[in-house]
């Protein structure tokens, strides 16, 4: 609170200097003594805040009066804002004019009138003065008393060489709950197939961090086949859940909004494995919708469980967890090494009278970790014994947990944060719970409100990072781990600590709830954030500073025109293509983010917004360059725009001038040029932060031009990208020549302390000594290397201590990876990824033949990708601890994966858990040596493989791979069976296989070399899915799987006709797991097999899913098959000469939900349905004319679509009994005149109808029709291409606006005079420009 009166007081200060006053005059004089009235209050008032501030958690009365006058404040703040953007906007328009503004044209403007600009200002400060001076009054009866501590202690005065702790520290006395808690989840003690385990506990005591604990377990990951987590927080919506937890376990959404495609989506990718899936933070007491998301869980394997953290026993309770494990608080001996640790420096000597008042605070703190580590983290700035007293005494302790749920402990951090610092953790409160904060967007935020103190000789930017880290230092943000945001820090706040941040910003934050019913702004917001796609009604909106709609959809930007003071303005991935002529007016606006979208160009107008600090573009890829006005946007500091390029590399070169503004700070991209504004020694002026991309490096002229750029001096950088053309990724015709290339290089060394690098299309032969400095860049851990085609040896990557990533692609010159000759052992000692792609000559590893195999290459390497390096023919010599991936694709020159032949040791990959060979087309063997496979274990802790195009391989591994879960195989003509071993009686087999692809292996003819032994049972005991496509020669049946629960079958099996006669032989006997099985371009005779009881007895109670698909000899339905009572999804398609029924009859499958029928063409009419039936889909099919006499029955029928039926001239009758159904949809049907009777009676009850290429459906459906009325309720129709929503109410705003204006003469007298004004005005302007030539841009007026 203190920090928003320091604010105002400094905008006085800055309006009374000597150049502001030279543009205010005309309106100073009169307003002046109001300011100073101003500036008294609050000086007055300023020292008393802070023990307001300490006290208004007790007391309500003083909680009430804060909120009231921050109000007030606020309101001053704005209109001395608007006072200072006044003096901005008269300078603005006279640069853009190029000369000053005439005093008659101002007298006679609208918007600058000093007359009516000085009433204004003067009318609201006097307003602000009368609250305040209320406000002083009711102050008294309060005895509030200066702060005599003094809490502003600048940053810079604390210790910069802090070391945070590492987070696993943190993590005392909880072993023991540790170990129950992993036994609970992987012992068989629960009767259920999906068994819930709850952590119940308050808020800070770890509950969280346990469940980390217990996830990152090793026994856990290896009982459980997927490991899942998901934060829950306050909102349980459960969509939106079952989206979030298909995607964390790697699957696809095909629509977030729709239910039965969310529960087809989440079963499938739990597809009955064992999983664990953690619901952290649940809030949820509805029963309903935790048994809606518990449904579409049961689709996972035996043993599954869901591990619920939750604060709520009765949540815990909801959930049906069989053994909540309640959660207690930290001993006090364990709490007391936790406060230790925070408190005191390490191996410090410790004063006793400090121990001895720290032990009674942590007995304060009741064994909360979470309290225990604020509190020690406040009091490590602490080193008076007075001052560890004083937090001890203080009265706070005494409130215990209020009614805000505030801990005291987590409130006296609050407290004891000086005044900017309050301003900027509470501005966190602006966020969601959960929300992860990215370090420079979190600061760009902040200085777009003000709250980082100017004035103290360093820049905003290095105040923000001070303000983050003490933030970070006092526990108040927790460092979080992001893989998506590797060059700097991201944060999250924990919940107890975000209820401290809410409770401060109570009243000014409002956040629109998804799902919720049109929520109202509030009075008087600050803050707003809108979900995508939500309702709300707009109210008063010229109070917002924030206003926060990513993911916004639809064309509500309406709202812009009313956010006059609006400072922060986040539209990512918003569903716009402009921005709206009103952006222009919001001049406050320091923050603009139009990330993700879709936007064409920036009006020249973006020039009028004079405070503009922050614009943010990345991957606007539809943008082709900036406006030139934006040269005279002298307030910029960042404009970032990183990526897009390489999606639209014809990007124009920036508008000349732009790196000259005075205040630029970050601009993330610069194209150099030729010309003196866009050189690149206009660089010399800027410090970027974070990233910098250079592009058409050829134009620099030469070393001495280079190295005005200063870029070694840019200590702020951390990605860095140079590239002599005009992106990073470009097609080869970037490539140029350039005989200085080398100089101009070496002239361009990056800062000590650069992360990322990346050169691209660098002309010159050598690379420059700096590149491979080991101690200049101790810091850098990714270096990418892109079509430096003339380049013929690398610098000594090898010796870079922290280098984390090298990827090098088409540098066709480099025949060896290392050139060292020196004596070095250890090379690349911190590389986890090496990626080689198009290397045309690259021949080996080590440019000394033979020392390869003496040197530990590549120690810590997790995943290697090599792409089409044909002259490469052998892999690193020696044993890849560490491998963990490896993807090899067109390595021709590749023979045998293992090509060591020293001694008995063979090199082998003991850590390797995916491999991908994809088009090796020399690959004989997996050994060098011939017979010595049998005796390797080359991968013992493979997982995936997946092997394509490998012509010359003909056999398997002939080792057992234990671990091997998911193998695809694709167009491996060599290989004829899956099992070659031969040895003994025990056959090699996949013990853990869990998925099978077989895809075009068209020589594959049995799975076993040895005839007869397909009956072995061992074979695939753990298989899951199965899929064979285009095998034709396979012959054999299918080997007894019991755990097989997908099977799927195209063009395969095709000659299995013999087989299947067979008296001795089965295909589905054993698969008494099977619930989804397609057949698909197969033998008609594997359709008739589900007609044989004996053959279908074992999956009639497990299928669930059948998909017939393009069977030409099948003519009828499959018979008999009342008796499958799991069978929930039929679908027939492309059975060109089915015909009708046959014997289905009454005897289908009796609890049928979906049907799907497509381009049956000899199809006249469908099988009788039973009526569990909910959907049905029927598509081209020419002949049909008619669905059933009578549907009747089908009252569960909710959806019906039926397309592309020429002939089709009638549904059916008795449809008025279909009273679920919602969603029509009638397409390609020209023949069908009209609807049936019942089916108009449900035609207003319907929520979605579609009618298309149906022309006389289509006249009756539309206005004058005879169905038109009976639709006015659906809410979406679409009939022929016009799509119909149902319209809002509309506005009777105008209207009552009109009517005020005829009825009050004051007002059309003044309505009268502003026409007078602006016509007089028009007339100035005419003449001031008859002489001048046309500008690209003219203000508004």
């Amino acid at each position: 609170m203190a920090g928003l009166f320091s604010n105002a007081l400094e905008m006085i200060k800055e309006l009374s200097t000597p150049h502001a006053v030279q543009y205010l005059e005309p309106i100073w004089s009169g307003v002046d003594e109001q300011i100073q009235k101003l500036q008294f209050s609050l000086h007055l008032i300023q020292p008393l805040v802070e023990d307001a501030e300490a006290r208004q958690l007790k007391e309500q009365a003083v909680r009430c009066w804060l909120v009231q006058l921050k109000d007030t404040v606020y309101d001053a703040e704005d209109i001395l804002d608007e006072a200072k953007t006044h003096e901005l906007l008269i300078q603005r328009k006279a640069q853009l004019s190029g000369r000053p503004r005439s005093k008659v044209r101002e007298f006679f403007s609208l918007d600058h009138n000093p007359l009516l600009f000085k009433l204004q200002l003067g009318e609201k400060l006097r307003n602000v003065n009368e609250n305040i001076n209320d406000l002083i009054e009711k102050m008294d009866k309060f005895k509030l008393r200066p702060d005599v501590e003094n809490n502003s202690n600048p940053l810079g005065n604390r210790p910069q060489t802090y070391s945070y702790l590492h987070e696993s520290r943190v993590i005392l006395g909880r072993d023991e709950d540790k170990e129950k808690l992993v036994q609970m989840l992987i012992s068989d003690c629960f009767g259920e197939k999906v068994a819930v385990v709850s952590i119940v506990g308050m808020g800070g005591l770890g509950k969280t961090t346990l469940a980390q604990l217990v996830y990152a377990d090793e026994r856990v990951k290896n009982h459980f086949e997927q490991c899942i987590w998901v934060c829950v927080s306050d909102d349980f919506d459960v969509p939106r859940l079952a989206g979030k937890i298909t995607r964390t376990a790697g699957g696809g959404i095909r629509d977030s909004t729709n239910m039965e495609m969310l529960q087809q989506d989440l079963r499938n990718v739990l597809g009955q494995k064992r999983y664990l899936l953690v619901l952290d933070d649940v809030w949820n007491e509805d029963f309903q919708k935790w048994d809606a998301l518990r449904n579409m869980l049961l689709a996972g394997g035996e043993g599954s469980r869901i591990l619920v953290t939750t604060r709520n026993e009765k949540c815990s309770r909801m959930t049906g967890a069989q053994k909540p494990y309640i959660l207690s608080g930290l001993s006090k001996e364990n709490s007391w090494v936790l406060f230790e640790q925070k408190a005191f420096v390490d191996d410090a000597e410790k004063a006793p009278e400090l121990v001895e008042i720290g032990k009674k605070i942590v007995m304060k703190c009741q064994g909360l970790p979470l309290a225990i580590q604020v509190m020690g983290s406040i009091m490590r700035c602490k080193s008076d014994q007075s001052e560890w007293q004083s937090v001890l005494e203080n009265e706070t302790w005494k409130s215990q947990h209020t009614e805000n749920k505030i801990m005291p402990e987590l409130w006296l951090s609050y407290v004891d944060l000086s005044s900017h610092l309050k301003r900027c953790f509470a501005f966190c409160a602006i966020f969601p719970k959960d929300h992860e904060f990215k370090e420079h967007e979190l600061i760009q935020f902040w200085m777009a409100h003000g709250l980082i103190p100017s004035g103290k000789g360093t820049d905003m930017e290095v105040e923000g990072r001070e303000t983050f880290t003490e933030l970070i230092r006092r526990s108040l943000l927790q460092n979080c781990f992001a893989p998506w945001c590797e060059c700097e820090r991201v944060c999250k706040m924990h919940d107890l600590i975000h209820d401290v941040a809410h409770f401060v910003m109570a009243n000014e934050c409002f956040t629109s709830l998804k799902g919720s019913t049109a929520p109202e702004i509030p009075i008087k917001p600050r803050h707003l954030s809108i979900d995508a796609g939500e309702n709300y009604n707009q109210g008063d909106c010229s109070n917002i500073h924030t206003v926060l709609l990513p993911y916004f959809r639809g064309g509500e930007l309406s709202v812009m025109s009313k956010l006059k003071l609006v400072r922060v303005l986040d539209l990512r991935r918003a569903d716009i293509k402009e921005l709206p002529a009103s952006i222009e007016h919001l001049h406050h606006l320091r923050y603009l983010d139009l990330s993700f979208t879709e936007i064409r160009k920036l009006p020249e107008s973006i020039c009028m917004l004079v405070n503009l600090q922050t614009l943010i573009l990345y991957e606007c890829r539809y943008l082709s360059k900036l406006p030139k006005s934006i040269t005279y946007m002298s307030s910029l500091r960042h404009v970032l725009f990183v990526e897009f390029l390489k999606y639209h590399p014809r990007f124009e070169a920036l508008t000349a001038g732009l790196s000259q503004l005075q205040n630029m700070k970050t601009l993330t991209v610069y194209t150099v040029e030729d010309d003196a504004e866009n050189n690149i020694g206009q660089l010399k002026s800027l410090n970027p932060f974070s990233e910098l991309a250079l592009y058409n490096l050829q134009k620099v002229k030469n070393a001495d031009d280079a190295r005005k750029a200063n870029l070694g001096n840019k200590q702020l950088i951390h990605t860095l990208r140079l590239s002599w053309g005009k992106s990073s990724w470009g097609s080869d015709d970037e490539c140029c020549s350039m005989e200085n290339a080398e100089e101009v290089l070496e002239a361009l060394k990056p800062p000590s302390g650069v992360k990322k690098l990346t050169v691209s299309y660098y002309p010159g032969k050598q690379f420059p000594m700096w590149m491979g400095e080991r101690q200049q860049f101790q810091y850098l851990h990714s270096i990418i290397l892109y079509k430096c085609k003339a380049c013929e040896q690398l610098p000594p990557f090898e010796i870079l201590p922290c280098l984390e990533s090298l990827e090098i692609s088409r540098m066709h010159g480099i025949k060896h990876i290392i050139n060292n000759r020196g004596n070095v052992q250890q090379l690349f000692p911190a590389l986890k990824f090496l990626k080689l792609e198009y290397m045309e000559n690259l021949e080996g590893w080590c440019v000394e033949e033979g020392r390869e195999a003496n040197l530990s290459l590549f120690l810590r390497l997790k995943r290697m990708e090599i792409k089409g390096c044909p002259k490469l023919t052998t892999l690193p010599l020696g044993i890849l601890l560490g491998l963990e991936e490896l993807i090899m694709v067109e390595m021709d020159g590749i023979k045998h994966i293992v090509n060591n032949r020293r001694g008995n040791v063979l090199q082998s990959f003991p850590a390797l858990q995916k491999l991908f060979l994809v088009s090796m087309r020399s690959l004989e063997a997996w050994c060098v040596e011939e017979d010595r496979e049998a005796n390797l274990s080359l991968f013992p802790c493979l997982t995936s493989m997946e092997i394509r195009r490998c012509p010359k391989l003909t056999i398997m591994l002939p080792e057992t791979l234990p671990c091997l879960q998911e193998l695809s195989m694709y167009e491996m003509d060599g290989i004829k069976h899956i099992f070659n071993n031969r040895i003994g009686d025990a056959p090699q087999s996949f013990p853990a296989l869990k998925r099978l692809l077989l895809d075009k292996i068209t020589n594959l003819e049995a799975w076993f070399v040895e005839e007869g032994r397909e009956a072995n049972p061992s074979l695939f005991p753990c298989l899951i899915s199965m899929d064979i496509i285009e095998c034709p020669k396979l012959t054999t049946t299918m080997p007894p799987i019991p755990t097989l629960q997908k099977l799927y079958m195209r063009n395969s099996f095709c000659e299995t006709q013999i087989s299947l006669k067979s008296t001795r032989r089965s295909f589905f006997k054993h698969l008494e797991s099977l619930q989804s099985l397609t057949i698909n371009s197969c033998t008609e005779e594997l359709v008739l097999l589900l007609e044989d009881e004996e053959e279908t007895k074992a999956m009639k109670s497990s299928l669930t899913d059948l998909w017939v698909d393009s069977i030409e000899n099948l003519v009828s339905w499959p018979g008999e098959m009342q008796g499958w009572k799991s069978l929930k999804n039929l679908a027939i398609c492309l059975c060109k000469n089915l015909t009708a029924a046959s014997s289905q009859g009454d005897c289908g499958p009796p609890f049928l939900t979906g049907l799907n029928v497509f381009g049956c063409d000899a199809l006249r009419k469908l099988p009788l349905c039973p009526k569990s039936l909910q959907s049905l889909y029927i598509s081209n099919c020419p002949v049909m004319e008619s669905l059933w006499p009578e549907m009747g029955h089908l009252a569960s029928l909710s959806t019906l679509e039926v397309g592309n039926c020429p002939k089709l001239v009638s549904l059916s009758h008795g449809m008025q009994a279909l009273t679920s159904l919602q969603d029509l949809s009638i397409t390609s049907c020209p023949a069908l005149k009209s609807f049936p009777e019942g089916l108009q009676q449900l035609l207003p009850t319907l929520k979605k109808l579609k009618i298309k290429k149906c022309p006389e459906l289509e006249r009756l459906c539309k206005p004058g029709g005879d169905y038109y009325n009976l639709l006015s309720t659906t809410s979406y129709k679409q009939i022929g291409e016009e799509s119909i929503q149902v319209p809002r109410e509309i506005s009777i705003g105008a209207k009552q606006a009109l009517k005020c204006i005829a009825t009050n003469r004051f007002l059309l007298s003044a309505i009268l005079i502003c026409a007078i004004a602006c016509f007089i005005y028009f007339l100035f302007n005419q003449l001031d420009n008859q002489n001048e030539k046309e500008s690209w841009y003219i203000p508004p007026t």
